[in-house]
């Protein structure tokens, strides 16, 4: 089971994620990403994975994903709490952050 919370604070939405990220909830996940910066427009995000106890292979793939269609759409994402030693060469982009908290946001995401 994966836990997601929300927080939208100066324009920048948090989502907090506890639990089992895998690929069946990713998806759950994805639709309310898509939804989020699709349809009401919000681009600055910090994915916060500090509290995930596990990743599966297949739910890795469907964030990746979704981060890259956010980047190349000018959004901008911040993530922190998860060490993605292999997957870093795979999610470079300009607009893709990885930072220790989510207080190191602040450096890189700003309106």
């Amino acid at each position: 089971m994966l836990g997601i919370s929300r927080e939208v604070y100066k324009g920048i939405l948090y989502l907090r994620m506890s639990g089992k990220f895998t690929e069946r909830n990713s998806l759950y996940w994805k639709k309310e990403l898509d939804q989020l910066f699709y349809q009401q427009g919000l681009h600055y995000f910090v994915l916060n994975f500090q509290e995930v106890d596990t990743f599966d292979s297949n739910g890795l793939r469907i964030l990746e994903k979704q981060l890259s269609d956010i980047c190349l759409h000018c959004g901008k994402v911040a993530i922190c709490g998860v060490d993605f030693k292999n997957e870093k060469k795979n999610l470079e982009n300009e607009n893709l952050y990885f930072i220790n908290d989510e207080w190191d946001a602040c450096q890189y995401l700003y309106l």
